[in-house]
């Protein structure tokens, strides 16, 4: 029901089009701050390619990111816009909901409110994103037939049933770093959709799932908008647009040949082949670059070994998530020290000169700390024992030692149970960290006999905190004399 009620309310955005007002807006520079509406504050940014012309509307690319960074996300598309001729329109608001119906909700009414600013084509509409502003321009197809395409970055979301039932084929373009442990779903995805006839692409840059790629490449990876609505004659060839985005593949291809990825670079080449087959004079030089790398002894070294750790990446995965269950079903304490061996390991990888050794060991990093922080999520809302909130909240703080989040759990549990032993160890581990925000420390609830002794108090002075309850003088040489006396 609730998505029959959200995609009546996309179909009014799509009306809105013919009806759209003028503002005006400076091309070649990035407007920000543009009000979705009277009735709310929030608000977008908006790039126009220099060239753009309101009697030649121009296709639109809607972005979408996790931090609501308009301004720079559209800079990130800003050569892509010039290059390719696209409007591009980014929002400001950040994706933080725990409803995905919510994020939704905005991200459409912020649509809406762009086609009332300015005339663009309006049968040419693209959604893309990055991590979860890629999940939600992903879903946007469920709720609406005329999306002409998705570009997801890093992360996405698909429904077989719903791709089923898709009357009408979407372009679906995707962005990978090759240290993001979602690379070989994402590739799953777009096998998927190609396999039922959607037109279909993956690129891949050297990065992790919190990176932005490069400008090539996501120039790249647009161009697949751009060149399958050439095809099917949604937009009018253009051979400088074409000879262009030629270029920045190629220009792709050499990046990452710099970056010693070889195996990587071939892929690209392959799927730069499939792209412009329609395009004879580029088949020879795609030919030869395709064999000037084939003839290196790194690329047949990385070949073999990308199978292998393939294969490995996917077992080390399951043993991850194997184990992690039978600990947590048991309180197994006794093996903290194995997941911390663990961390180890992989910090370790991350330092090998082999570049898929070590990118393999950032996706497996970047996995368990993602299996971890969802456990803990999990168990802390739960009613579970307070043993198991301890052992996860240990857990949360060896996958990712700066993040404060597991220390203070683990302070708030032990402190409330009264292990003050426990709990000032935590506290001392977190200040360790650089933590600085005392007075969050003196705000966890339940454990007001621990916030007012002595030892609490001296702990936060000594890493430059404020104590809150006064020491004096003569508690301060008793606690220095007591420990010259321990040492």
């Amino acid at each position: 029901m609730y998505i029959q009620r959200l995609t009546c309310f996309f179909a009014l955005l799509i009306s809105s089009v013919v009806l759209a007002q003028q503002i005006r807006l400076q091309k070649g520079n990035v407007t920000d701050n543009i009000k979705i509406s009277d009735s709310t504050e929030a608000t977008y940014a908006v790039y126009l390619p220099q060239s753009y012309d309101m009697e030649k509307p121009a296709p639109v690319i809607f972005l979408l990111t996790p931090q609501g960074n308009g301004r720079e996300a559209i800079q990130m598309f800003r050569q892509t816009a010039e290059d390719q001729y696209y409007v591009i329109a980014a929002s400001n608001q950040k994706i933080e909901s725990d409803s995905i119906q919510e994020d939704m909700l905005q991200s459409v009414k912020f649509m809406n409110g762009f086609y009332r600013t300015i005339k663009v084509d309006p049968n040419l509409f693209y959604i893309a994103g990055i991590n979860k502003g890629a999940e939600m321009a992903s879903a946007m197809p469920l709720i609406n037939e005329g999306v002409s395409g998705v570009l997801a970055i890093n992360k996405t979301w698909i429904n077989g049933e719903f791709v089923e039932n898709r009357k009408r084929p979407y372009v679906f373009s995707a962005i990978s770093g090759t240290r993001d442990y979602s690379r070989f779903g994402l590739l799953e995805v777009v096998e998927f959709l190609k396999g039922k006839d959607f037109p279909t692409e993956i690129n891949y840059f050297e990065g992790g799932p919190e990176s932005w790629p490069d400008t090539y490449t996501i120039n790249n990876a647009v161009a697949k908008f751009t060149l399958e609505a050439m095809k099917n004659g949604s937009r009018t060839k253009n051979d400088t647009i074409i000879n262009t985005i030629f270029q920045n593949e190629i220009k792709s291809i050499e990046n990452l040949i710099r970056e010693s990825a070889y195996y990587t670079a071939f892929l690209q080449v392959k799927k730069a082949e499939d792209k412009f087959e329609d395009f004879e004079r580029f088949e020879e030089q795609l030919k030869n670059l395709k064999k000037s790398i084939r003839k290196s002894g790194t690329f047949k070294q990385q070949r073999r070994k990308w199978y292998d750790v393939k294969e490995e990446e996917a077992f080390q995965k399951e043993d991850y998530a194997y184990f992690l269950e039978m600990d947590i079903f048991t309180n197994n304490f006794e093996n903290i020290g194995w997941w911390a061996e663990q961390v180890d390991k992989l910090k370790e990888g991350q330092q090998q000169k082999n570049t898929i050794d070590r990118n393999m060991a950032y996706r497996l990093e970047d996995y368990l700390d993602d299996l971890v922080t969802g456990t803990y999520k999990t168990v802390i809302a739960s009613k579970r024992p307070i043993d198991t909130k301890i052992f996860i909240s240990i857990l949360k703080t060896i996958v990712d030692k700066e993040n404060p989040e597991g220390y203070l759990s683990i302070i708030q549990l032990a402190g409330h149970d009264g292990d003050a032993q426990t709990a000032m160890l935590y506290v001392e581990d977190l200040l360790k960290t650089g933590f600085k925000d005392f007075d969050k420390l003196y705000e966890i609830e339940g454990i007001l006999d621990l916030q007012m002794s002595t030892e609490f108090n001296l702990l936060i002075e000594e890493y430059g905190g404020e104590a809150k309850y006064i020491i004096f003088d003569s508690e301060k040489e008793t606690e220095k004399t007591e420990a010259t006396k321990t040492n």
